[in-house]
């Protein structure tokens, strides 16, 4: 395993303070929207942006672990602003961060293209669609809407919080500032 050093530690933590306080923001924005509609799956579609820490973080440092601590100090912090999930934004980053870093343990952290990328947001998606399922009142629909609602999840995640952290990651790589990163190091 890579150690981790202290500045993957320092920027690790304020990314997930960052990712924190857009989940909180994100809370408020998408349960007025979404709370109304008739399936859950319209809301599902959003679902993915709830676990992008779990897919910036570890872009950008490459360290095992790294999914799964950003998630849960995201989480962390959107429960401390006063998510309006309570603990259950907790459970959240549990389960997302080990979904996401079980995508990113399926090629032992050595691989951070686009294809474990998507995957390791979309088995975030996972973490997600349990939680939905036991925490949520999931199992209070049909076959098809839990399973439309999982698939639409991963698809957000993949998207979400796979696709889009590797563009940020690469736009930040592209001015500089993480050039003593992993990210950088592995480029050359």
């Amino acid at each position: 395993m890579r150690m981790w050093k202290l500045r993957d530690i320092v920027v690790a933590a304020i990314l997930s303070v960052v990712c924190g306080a857009i989940y909180m923001g994100w809370d408020w924005i998408t349960n007025p929207l979404f709370a109304s509609t008739m399936s859950p799956i319209v809301g599902a579609l959003v679902n993915g942006l709830w676990w992008i820490a779990a897919g910036l973080v570890p872009y950008i440092i490459r360290r095992p672990g790294a999914a799964f601590f950003s998630e849960v100090v995201s989480a962390c912090v959107e429960f401390l602003f006063g998510s309006p999930y309570s603990l259950g934004a907790v459970i959240s980053g549990l389960v997302q961060g080990a979904g996401s870093e079980l995508g990113f343990a399926l090629w032992k952290w050595r691989r951070y293209d686009l294809i474990p990328m998507l995957v390791a947001g979309a088995l975030g998606g996972v973490g997600n669609s349990i939680q939905w399922y036991f925490e949520y009142q999931g199992d209070q629909y049909s076959i098809p809407v839990i399973i439309g609602y999982t698939l639409v999840t991963m698809l957000s995640g993949a998207i979400l919080a796979g696709a889009l952290p590797k563009w940020i990651g690469d736009a930040l790589l592209r001015t500089g500032t993480l050039r003593n990163f992993e990210i950088a190091k592995q480029r050359r």
